[in-house]
């Protein structure tokens, strides 16, 4: 009865089967394995047994494992490894904060480099999603991919039945945001925009006369830092919707934008959400190409001196609206264009809003996170809002195309010149391709004891997964 629970919760991962083992683990390169939380009292009977884990890592890999906890939500003594326990958290159906990834790579390098025979067993709280993302990071940051979709094709073939692995599309994107660092050997940097503004390309279907009546609000770390009013302009047979922010919002680094209906009921109904991360915000547009009026055939248009860039995202890279396959809800050309302003001027007031220095600091300097995790766990990150001054007039390349590469915006900023170097792997490389023997299971996700065993908590879509979804605190 066990066995069949456990392949119930295990839903489309594949599982091990060996020794007498029968756990919710698969190794992802030889020196890699992806598993499932290690679980105590009664949530061990349905999932990964901690002392289970525990013997079949010391059968394997005695003396040579360490465990990397990516929870947020929850975490077990250190000693139940020997001490070889490392936190890197973050929220269930979110990206890690891009601080965070660089930290867990270097450190999860550093372990494999020490011995051949080391290994790593890295867990979320399924397995699946947050444990991909890190994993999937950690092969560009070793180079055993060209590009992070090559890398997520493998994770998924690797872990799942289905090659559903990593399925967000926020995850995804921060794994791509990584690979291009990589790719362009730098390091990150925070940059601040102004959010000026947000359009609909084509308009969502939710109430009865097939249009909507959106708003939205912004998100860094846990803290709401706007909220727009509601917009109820959208007209019938309008092909697009653009929603002004009256008054510009600077935004710096991780952001989540959330969409929400405002229903004939008056509630509060969502739509879609999305994370980005203000770096790599790269298209350049005219200032005539932001709209005055709401709708796309309004006429006259806002005069602005300085650069707009845009942020493009078209619906299959928006969460919760690429579930949409059948397109009830969302138009397949439907897209969200989001219009920022370069913040040049160091000396601009930004007291205004809290979203960029006391937001996205203050957790830092608290020593925000959870507690018990080793310094060298947590993200590192700017002490203080960096805002990009005015690059010397010869320096700056004059915009002739509709977008301006990563690396050239990169070097506007100062201090940009300095490459991201990669220290050459001695012996602990990976070797790619999940374990023969593993079988083939099916899974939901990771429980509490107070949880219901048959509620989709997992790191997969599911209808009600955006629950309670918020910015981590690393």
């Amino acid at each position: 009865m066990t066995t069949k629970i456990k392949e119930l919760v295990s839903r489309n991962k594949r599982r091990l089967r060996e020794d007498g083992f029968d756990l919710d683990l698969t190794y992802i390169a030889r020196n890699i394995i992806a598993m499932g939380f290690p679980s105590e009292k009664l949530e061990g009977y349905y999932r990964n047994s901690i002392e289970d884990v525990y013997k079949f890592l010391e059968k394997r890999h005695k003396d040579h494992y360490k465990v990397y906890n990516l929870c947020s939500e929850r975490k077990y003594h250190p000693e139940k490894f020997h001490q070889r326990v490392a936190n890197y958290p973050f929220e269930d159906h979110n990206p890690p904060r891009l601080e965070l990834i660089r930290p867990f790579c270097e450190d999860l390098d550093e372990w494999l480099r020490r011995d051949p025979e080391n290994i790593a067993a890295i867990h979320c709280k399924a397995g699946k999603g947050r444990t991909g993302v890190m994993i999937c990071a950690y092969m560009l940051h070793r180079k055993q991919f060209k590009d992070a979709d090559e890398a997520l094709r493998h994770y998924g073939k690797s872990r799942t039945r289905d090659e559903k692995g990593v399925t967000i599309p926020s995850q995804r994107r921060y794994v791509r945001y990584y690979g291009d660092l990589l790719k362009n050997n730098l390091i990150y940097k925070p940059v601040s925009l102004l959010l000026k503004g947000i359009k609909f390309e084509t308009i969502p279907m939710f109430n009865s006369s097939n249009s909507c009546t959106p708003f939205f609000e912004v998100h860094q770390l846990k803290v709401k830092v706007y909220s727009s009013p509601v917009y109820d302009g959208i007209s019938k047979g309008d092909s697009s919707y653009y929603m002004r922010v009256e008054n510009p919002v600077p935004l710096c680094g991780d952001v989540k934008i959330e969409f929400f209906n405002k229903t004939m009921m008056m509630k509060k109904e969502k739509m879609l959400h999305f994370w980005f991360n203000t770096f790599f915000v790269e298209e350049v547009t005219s200032p005539t190409s932001i709209p005055h009026s709401h709708n796309s055939n309004g006429a006259g248009f806002v005069p602005d001196p300085l650069e707009l860039l845009v942020l493009t995202i078209p619906k299959a890279d928006l969460d919760r609206a690429n579930k949409d396959k059948s397109h009830k809800l969302f138009n397949p050309n439907f897209k969200v264009k989001v219009y920022f302003q370069s913040m040049r001027e160091p000396e601009q007031n930004l007291e205004r809003s809290k979203s960029a220095d006391d937001v996205v600091v203050d957790p830092y300097r608290r020593g925000g996170g959870q507690e018990g995790f080793s310094h060298q766990s947590r993200s590192h990150t700017s002490d203080r809002l960096y805002v990009p001054g005015r690059p010397p007039a010869k320096a700056h390349p004059q915009v002739t195309g509709p977008s301006r590469s990563l690396v050239d915006r990169y070097h506007l900023l100062p201090g940009g010149s300095q490459p991201y170097v990669q220290q050459p792997l001695r012996d602990g490389r990976i070797e790619t391709g999940s374990l023969g023997e593993s079988v083939e299971g099916i899974s939901i996700g990771g429980f509490s004891d107070n949880d219901n065993p048959f509620d989709d908590l997992s790191d997969t879509e599911t209808d009600n997964e955006w629950e309670g979804c918020e910015v981590t605190h690393v």
